[in-house]
């Protein structure tokens, strides 16, 4: 028990730890929104990336480690319950750093149609769209530095949208490992009630089985009774025969 406690305490620290890491990436994402370009600019998204595999990695430990804690918590409902809330609160942490990726995905797009826009204010929804998701516009912004008038703005616009598109890329791909991890700690769910559920139904077998056997001794014990009883009765019968018997045969010699 003391054991079990340690590692869930443990386990609750890292789970503190996890949110933390979350917090910071946001706050990295404010950042690198403020930022245009520059290598404070790509500083910012190392350390967004950096932060993000260590929280990754911090993950991985946190689902294997809750398995293992979920695998020796299913005879016992105190530690049940506790595996079960750390498990319900790493779920939480996920789906918050999920909506946080998912904010800052729309931020960055917003910030990149925005400098798009600045460039050709007369392009077209499927153009923007082509230029943020696809190939970052470079065709048509290098048609805009032919325009010596606007060369400076669509330099920096074409920077930003660049710069923009590399970030959304890997906000979809933490994303994505995000919706796996989900998933994954789902299936753990269900690996964990399968054997409690198999368990259940091996106790309540076994419970059936001491009921029948019990019925089956009680009735034994009453039959046993019963013919003790009637062993008894027999045996009364017997003397009494034996006794009216020797009565007439002393009367008859009597006389």
């Amino acid at each position: 028990m003391i054991a079990f406690f340690g590692e869930l305490d443990d386990i609750k620290r890292n789970l503190v730890q996890y949110d933390d890491n979350v917090d910071r990436i946001e706050a990295l994402h404010k950042r690198s929104l403020a930022e245009v370009g520059g290598e404070h600019e790509d500083y910012i998204q190392g350390q967004i990336e950096s932060l993000t595999q260590d929280t990754q990695a911090l993950a991985d430990t946190l689902k294997a480690r809750i398995k293992t804690l979920q695998a020796k918590s299913t005879r016992d409902s105190t530690k049940k319950t506790q595996a079960e809330n750390v498990k319900r609160q790493f779920l939480s942490s996920i789906q918050k750093y999920q909506t946080t990726e998912a904010r800052f995905r729309q931020k960055y797009r917003e910030a990149a149609e925005r400098q798009f826009r600045i460039v050709r204010p007369d392009a077209t929804d499927a153009e923007v769209k082509e230029a943020i998701e696809d190939s970052a516009g470079v065709q048509i912004f290098s048609q805009a530095l032919m325009n010596s008038n606007r060369r400076g703005q669509a330099r920096t616009a074409l920077t930003e949208v660049q710069t923009r598109h590399r970030e959304i890329q890997k906000i979809e791909q933490t994303m994505a490992e995000l919706a796996q991890l989900f998933r994954d700690m789902e299936v753990l769910v269900a690996e964990q009630e399968e054997p409690i559920r198999h368990i259940d139904e091996q106790a309540a077998t076994v419970q059936t089985d001491i009921e029948q056997g019990v019925s089956h001794t009680q009735k034994a014990i009453f039959s046993a009774r019963a013919a003790r009883k009637k062993k008894w009765w027999c045996l009364g019968i017997v003397l009494i025969i034996v006794i009216i018997l020797a009565v007439v045969l002393g009367v008859k010699l009597s006389n």
